[in-house]
This record gives structure tokens, C-alpha cells and sequence, in this order.
């Protein structure tokens, strides 16, 4: 099974160093067949030195196929027009409504519901329930076989 992720920008943000070590460690213990991380902005990032993922930019995404995780909801429509066999997971962080990842909450409420959600902690399922009335599923340990059964 191949699991992606897809990132605004490959800069040094919690979220993003904690999802470089799960690509990472998925690699290491054989959990996937394929880790890639897409982009649409590359930014310095020490981390990315050692990387044992793929890393493209989001032009590439064409021909990946498998679980694509989606951090920022400003990136969910670029994920969705890609025709190939994408399962779409939407991680929700309250981070990203503090960020300005989320333009607005009824584009949060309004997500389709082929799209699956999870939410990042059981701080983020509430803070998701409060925003939009829907409860979520939690990934409680932040790893790829967690995801991949989502």
C-alpha cells in the first residue's frame, strides 16, 4: 500500500516534522510498499536531508496512487482533481483554522463526504465537533498503519 501526504510547504512546522518522521519510519519498518510527500512550496528544511520518502512537488501527484493524506483544507481541491485511484484523507489540526489553512468554517462543514476526516488529538475531535456539529475520527498513534485503516 502507498501513503502520501500533501503539504502546503516543507517548512519547519511541528506537524510537518512529525509527519517526515512517520513517512520515515513507515519506510523503515516496511509498513508501506511507497511513502511520498507532495508540496506546493519547498521551503528549507534541515530535516528533508535524511528522508527516506519521496518528496515531489504537487505537479507530480498525477501519478501517485494510494492513501493521500491532505494537511491544509486550502489544498483539498488540487488533491481532489487528480483522476488516478486516490483514497483522500482530510487531517484536521485546530492549528490549521489558527493558521488561515481554513478559509472558512462552511467550506469545513461543507467537505464532501467521500472525503474521509480525522483529527490529529481528541483536542482537535472537539474542536472540529464545536466548528461543525460532526464528530470525527481521532488517529490516536500518529502512524501509517493507523492511517492506511482510516
Amino acid at each position: 500500500m502507498n501513503l502520501g501526504f500533501f503539504v502546503q510547504n516543507t517548512s519547519q512546522a511541528s506537524l510537518n516534522s512529525e509527519i517526515f518522521s512517520l513517512l520515515n519510519d513507515s519506510v523503515e519498518n516496511h509498513t508501506v510498499n511507497d511513502a511520498t510527500l507532495f508540496y506546493n512550496e519547498i521551503d528549507f528544511n534541515p530535516a528533508l536531508d535524511n528522508k527516506k520518502f519521496g518528496l515531489f512537488n504537487a505537479t507530480e501527484m498525477w501519478s501517485f496512487t494510494g492513501t493521500l493524506v491532505v494537511s491544509s483544507l486550502n489544498l483539498l481541491p488540487l488533491a481532489a482533481e487528480v483522476v488516478n485511484k486516490i483514497k483522500i484523507v482530510y487531517l484536521y489540526t485546530k492549528d490549521n483554522f489558527q493558521y488561515g489553512d481554513i478559509p472558512s468554517v462552511m467550506d469545513l462543514i461543507s467537505l464532501p463526504d467521500e472525503i474521509k476526516r480525522v483529527a490529529r488529538s481528541e483536542e482537535d475531535a472537539k474542536e472540529y465537533k464545536r466548528l461543525t456539529g460532526k464528530d470525527i475520527e481521532v488517529i490516536k498513534a500518529f502512524n501509517a498503519k493507523e492511517i492506511l485503516e482510516v
